[in-house]
């Protein structure tokens, strides 16, 4: 008996019967094709499906697939990966093209022309191989052992969504007809990505995802969800309607996009955005923050701009008051489409600006008045047990302030090797134990880092994150600028002899 991969269909509960004639259609559910699909990769060894809050699913998947590693699906999704760049969304792109496995036909076309970033016939090519990988794997076997597991995800997230999200709000907005199915998949093969592609199938509406990572268990050790997802969602679904606009005026966002993105590179790399996916990414943004206004909620708002900022996305806030313009002139600019040229001239205006905007921004950051590691340093003890780090001012930590130096990909086998064991110590006199080997004094303005080094070795990790997070000012939650620190750690005066 095979799992249904939309689980449950909705229609949103909407305050008034004129929202209500606008609300769209929900689809939500565990996707097998999207399990499969990232099972491959994440056997081809993409970082991005490694990260998990679901350890038991996650061991299961190993044990359950693991004899399928030098499947030929395998080495051509390692291919695609490697030669076109199809990672993170891309993958996502790839089984909501597709019906179920083991079938995995192509229902919507992988078209260059629409933007798909491997030639088509190679794509079908690694299709053509994932349908024998579910064949050979017996993976409805797998997803049927998981059934309880799936149901209880379905039957989690619905409650939270049917309070939370305005769907009908969208398609107004925009302008145009209510044309779109929007699918909630929750995705259970890892934690970290969540994803917002759209396909537009030959016959039927366009269809949005909102593919969600999975979040931390309860006591019960099934993922839970709450209200919170709303922004998330908001944001995901945002992307089926600027993206296709975005795409569509390219070559005029190519005039300073670049430019832009190049001032920001540091925070986009680590974020996966190349500049086209920066400016859908930032009409998105700004669509988010309209959302919110519409809905009333001000502290949310406020809220929402500072992590704007947290990440580089300087002009979200400039960018979403704009946008109040064409809500107050809908005569002249009865679509958002028809606005789009005001947002281009805007956008053309940023790459003179986006450094002032940057130097503001940095003059609120905390900064480290001392390290115990110097930089660079090539013969640090290795029998050192601590790091000491000191701040300007007091900060919080978030649990993300220190971190091995990652790829477009995440971690990797050689990030892990670069970074410094963790130690358990104790907290001064409080005898309170670090958190991983982490702690910061009861002033919040040092931070000590325990160590467990190796002789002649080389290590690099970095302090806070592009993304904003880490180490941040109590008084206003601005981040530390990300501090990257390489150090090597000297022979043994034994070894030295030899």
């Amino acid at each position: 008996m095979s799992f249904r991969a939309a689980a449950l269909t909705l229609l949103l509960v909407l305050p008034s019967p004129q929202v209500a004639a606008q609300s769209k259609e929900l689809r939500i559910g565990v996707d097998r094709r999207v399990e499969l699909i990232a099972i491959i990769f994440k056997l081809a060894g993409s970082g991005e499906f490694s990260p998990t809050h679901l350890p038991q699913y996650s061991a299961d998947i190993d044990r359950f697939f693991g004899p399928q590693r030098n499947h030929e699906a395998v080495t051509l999704a390692r291919g695609l990966r490697d030669r076109y760049g199809v990672a993170q969304s891309r993958v996502m792109a790839i089984p909501i093209r597709l019906t179920d496995p083991p079938e995995l036909k192509e229902r919507v076309p992988f078209d260059s022309s629409g933007g798909w970033p491997a030639p088509p016939a190679e794509t079908r090519r690694f299709v053509e191989a994932a349908r024998r990988f579910a064949i050979d794997s017996r993976a409805n076997d797998f997803f049927t052992s998981h059934r309880t597991l799936y149901d209880s995800v379905d039957g989690r997230i619905r409650p939270a969504l049917e309070r939370a999200v305005d769907l009908a709000w969208f398609a107004p907005y925009f302008g145009i007809p209510s044309d779109r199915i929007f699918v909630v998949v929750p995705f259970l093969v890892a934690a970290e990505g969540n994803y917002g592609p759209c396909v537009q199938p030959p016959s039927g509406p366009r269809e949005c995802y909102s593919i969600v990572g999975n979040t931390p268990p309860d006591a019960t050790g099934y993922p839970k969800y709450d209200a919170g997802m709303a922004g998330l969602l908001v944001h995901e679904f945002g992307h089926g309607f600027v993206n296709p606009l975005g795409n569509a005026h390219r070559a005029e966002f190519e005039r300073s996009a670049p430019r832009i993105h190049a001032l920001v590179a540091a925070a986009m790399d680590l974020q996966s955005y190349p500049w086209p996916s920066m400016v859908n990414e930032s009409l998105d943004r700004a669509t988010e923050a309209r959302y919110i206004v519409a809905h009333g909620d001000s502290v949310q708002l406020r809220a929402f701009y500072r992590d704007q900022l947290r990440g580089s996305w300087f002009w979200t806030e400039e960018l979403a008051n704009l946008y109040a313009q064409y809500e107050a002139n809908r005569t002249a600019y009865p679509t958002f489409a028809a606005f789009l040229p005001r947002i281009i001239a805007y956008y053309d205006s940023l790459p003179d600006r986006v450094p002032s905007m940057q130097a503001r921004y940095d003059e609120l950051r905390p900064k480290i008045v001392s390290l115990s590691i110097a930089n660079g340093s090539d013969s640090v003890d290795p029998g050192l047990q601590e790091m000491v780090v000191r701040f300007d001012r007091p900060v919080r930590d978030d649990g993300w302030s220190v971190l091995p130096v990652l790829g477009p990909s995440g971690p990797t086998a050689e990030s892990q090797q670069r970074f410094p064991k963790f130690t358990w110590r104790a907290v001064d006199s409080t005898r309170v134990p670090f958190i991983l080997g982490k702690g910061l004094d009861s002033a919040g303005t040092t931070f000590h880092f325990g160590l467990a080094l190796e002789q002649d070795r080389e290590y690099e990790l970095q302090l806070g994150t592009p993304h904003g997070y880490g180490f941040r000012n109590v008084s206003d939650g601005v981040p530390l600028a990300p501090y990257r620190l390489r150090f090597r750690t000297r022979p043994t005066t034994a070894s030295l002899k030899r």
